[in-house]
């Protein structure tokens, strides 16, 4: 309805001017949603490696000290 209003008034010209406004408008908030999902979904995979590498570690030392408690008792 708006862009009817632009046309009637100034012609394809500004139609033309007010669409190209509305889609580069468009475009940026589709890049920013896009570079911010972006980052969020590196966020996540860090931390679930992250969270992997110190499972990781908790199962080495875990490991370590059953086989040098065992060596003590034999």
């Amino acid at each position: 309805m708006a862009l009817e209003a632009i046309a009637a008034r100034g012609g394809m010209e500004a139609l033309r001017s007010a669409l190209q406004r509305l889609y580069m408008t468009r475009a940026s908030t589709d890049r920013d949603a896009l570079k911010s999902f972006i980052e969020g979904y590196q966020e996540g995979i860090q931390q679930i490696m992250d969270k992997k590498e110190d499972s990781s570690k908790a199962h080495q030392e875990g490991n370590t000290d059953k086989n040098s408690t065992w060596l003590i008792s034999a």
